[in-house]
């Protein structure tokens, strides 16, 4: 029998999260990596071309029968918030091992690409606010800071994170 793993939360503070390196999962890369789970939010029509030589970068996804993924026009309602758009980046470039790399990496990108998930701008005003923040990664079960809370300073709960090679 083998032991599931571990759905308890890690609690880190926001130095300590920060500190952490993106592993490259790519999952917040394209939403065929987490079944149209995660989303883009506000995807301006434009598509961030001006960021891709002209072409758009961001691609907006829909699901047709038999579940599979189609590269679709974007429209009015995938610039709202409230309207979230399947996705995929077409700077990312998966590799074998299934994880993924950024091909814009080292160029000017969508800022929410640098944000996520401990650089958004709601994280610390909320952490003063309610003492925690529970980072937006439980369908990342190969992120980095997959089941990651992060704390205040001092708190008890707070373990130190190692980073494996």
């Amino acid at each position: 029998m083998t032991d599931a793993p571990s759905t308890d939360p890690i609690y880190v503070t926001l130095e300590a999260a920060r500190a952490i390196e993106c592993n490259g999962c790519g999952d917040c890369c394209d939403s065929r990596r987490t079944d149209g789970y995660w989303t883009w939010g506000a995807l301006p029509l434009d598509q961030f071309a001006s960021l891709n030589g002209g072409a758009p970068l961001i691609i907006p996804l829909e699901q047709v029968e038999g579940g599979d993924w189609q590269d679709r026009t974007a429209r009015a309602e995938d610039e709202s918030e409230l309207f979230p758009t399947s996705f995929r980046c077409a700077a990312f470039l998966p590799q074998e091992d299934g994880r993924g790399l950024c091909g814009h990496h080292d160029q000017e990108r969508p800022g929410r690409c640098g944000e996520y998930p401990v650089h958004v701008p709601y994280l610390e005003p909320e952490l003063a606010e309610y003492g925690e923040v529970t980072l937006s990664t439980r369908e990342f079960p190969r992120c980095s800071w997959y089941r990651m809370v992060v704390v205040q300073d001092g708190d008890p709960r707070a373990v130190e994170v190692v980073e494996a090679d």
